[in-house]
């Protein structure tokens, strides 16, 4: 490993100690490197805050004349909660700036190294554009589709099933931890009112980080049978539920008394129509929805092909057929054919197995990276 690639992976480092904090933005990090030291480091706390490379420069001080700077995005070069970058890293005499890839917001998009260029700085991209693009890939998939990221995640039996007996968690502890950072990179998460009426579900990050802020909730519950007093609306978190159009006035009325934004929906061929819920959720700018619901919600999704992201975690059971499938239309996904999905990633965790599949809509991001452009292969 060459001493670029050392310190942009620091900066990765640093960038995680954002999740679950930065919604909308990316999760960036960052370090100043004077004399083949580190003398500042950084990172993207949240909306508002300095972003990444001002914390670094702030940490390096004086020492930050003539350093070079390593980050995972490009820098900005706009006004919008805070400053451009750009002209901060002039200002404190940064002679070298080297960075994983492009920013996708188009206020950005390669006009933050023409910013920096332009001062006399020396820029250099595509180091660990791999992960760097991983790391945001909901940063850049709503910037270049306009639309959330959507991942399924389903807990299964090894024959399909997601429940087993009197078996109330089928993840074991390590893939829970898993699944909780994943939850931590997603801004959303989306159940049906089965999952809340049967499991009474906290749906936050806890095994992640302690005194995380929860994600954002939504469930699908077409007669509005959600109750009222449940916990996260005593609390004030934020919960959107999703119904038909002929639920009753009354009950919408008292349930957003209580605190829960009510969206009704048309229908669609699994309850409410999804092509519909997922304008609302564009509309209402959530860059990432992760979807944890039982066998209706999934069938829902895989029947109407929206998802980017499949996640399936097989606990070492096997349930029979009094299990409850998650799939549960015979004619199977229209969609759905050799090819559409496309393995990202098979894991073990302890002794549970856990695969990554990627939509081909996702075109697998072919991210051709050189020092002059990021090229951004999306199929729509």
């Amino acid at each position: 490993m060459d001493n670029e690639e050392k310190y942009i992976r620091r900066a990765l480092e640093l960038a995680e100690n954002g999740l679950g904090r930065t919604f909308p933005n990316p999760l960036v990090g960052a370090v100043v490197v004077s004399g083949g030291e580190i003398v500042g480091e950084g990172y993207h706390k949240g909306p508002g805050q300095p972003h990444a490379e001002i914390e670094a420069i702030r940490a390096a001080g004086d020492r930050a004349k003539g350093a070079a700077l390593y980050l995972n995005l490009e820098p900005c070069c706009h006004y919008g909660r805070t400053p451009p970058c750009t002209d901060g890293i002039a200002e404190a005499g940064i002679s070298r700036v080297v960075f994983s890839m492009y920013d996708p917001d188009e206020r950005v998009r390669g006009k933050g190294v023409a910013a920096l260029r332009g001062r006399g700085i020396e820029v250099k991209g595509g180091v660990c554009a791999v992960e760097a693009l991983e790391l945001n890939l909901h940063y850049v998939h709503r910037n270049l589709s306009g639309r959330p990221f959507i991942i399924l995640k389903l807990a299964s039996t090894l024959d399909g099933r997601l429940t087993w007996g009197a078996e109330r968690f089928l993840s074991g502890e390590k893939e829970q931890r898993f699944i909780h950072r994943l939850r931590a990179w997603t801004e959303a998460i989306a159940i049906g009112i089965g999952t809340v009426s049967i499991d009474h579900p906290k749906l936050d990050r806890r095994l992640f980080r302690e005194n995380m802020q929860p994600p954002v909730r939504m469930v699908f519950d077409s007669a509005l049978s959600f109750p009222e007093d449940y916990p996260w609306l005593a609390r004030r978190e934020r919960v959107i539920i999703y119904c038909l159009t002929n639920v009753d006035p009354i009950r919408r009325r008292e349930l957003e008394t209580a605190g829960a934004e009510v969206v009704p929906l048309p229908r669609g061929p699994h309850g409410v129509d999804l092509r519909f819920w997922l304008e609302d959720v564009s509309a209402k700018e959530i860059t990432s929805v992760i979807v944890e619901g039982g066998g209706e919600v999934a069938t829902a999704f895989l029947g109407e092909g929206l998802l980017d992201r499949l996640v399936l975690c097989y606990a070492p059971l096997v349930s029979g057929m009094a299990g409850v499938s998650w799939y549960q239309d015979g004619r199977g996904p229209q969609w759905l054919a050799r090819g559409e999905l496309a393995l990202k990633s098979c894991a073990t965790m302890d002794d549970d197995l856990v695969l990554i599949y990627d939509s081909r809509r996702l075109g697998d991001y072919l991210a051709a990276v050189t020092e002059e452009k990021i090229i951004v292969h999306w199929t729509r």
